[in-house]
């Protein structure tokens, strides 16, 4: 719920943004976010989602449109779960697809 909370307010900054450059013919918001967004994407951004998983340009949309409220919770959520190599050993218990010689 946090997490959606951040986004309709990175959402509402970039509709004010827009707004104050269209009405007001003053486009500091925009170039103050895409700055921002910008630096952090190609700094951190980026790095991280590769780092779990995500493809570069979901990384790069997803920074751009979020910033820090994107990839700050994907990095505390992984580093979170701690796997091990112990955590990919298959036992006896596991269970398993029949292959169907298809």
């Amino acid at each position: 719920m946090i997490q959606f909370l951040e986004y309709v307010g990175c959402g509402i900054l970039w509709v004010f943004s827009s707004v104050l450059t269209i009405v007001k013919k003053n486009p500091i918001g925009i170039i103050i976010l895409s700055l921002m967004h910008g630096t952090e994407c190609f700094l951190i951004g980026v790095k991280t989602g590769l780092k779990y998983g995500k493809s570069l340009p979901y990384c790069i949309v997803m920074c751009m449109t979020f910033g820090f409220t994107w990839w700050l919770p994907l990095k505390k959520q992984m580093a979170a779960e701690t796997f091990t190599d112990a955590d990919f050993v298959r036992t006896d218990h596991d269970f398993t697809m029949p292959e169907t010689g298809v």
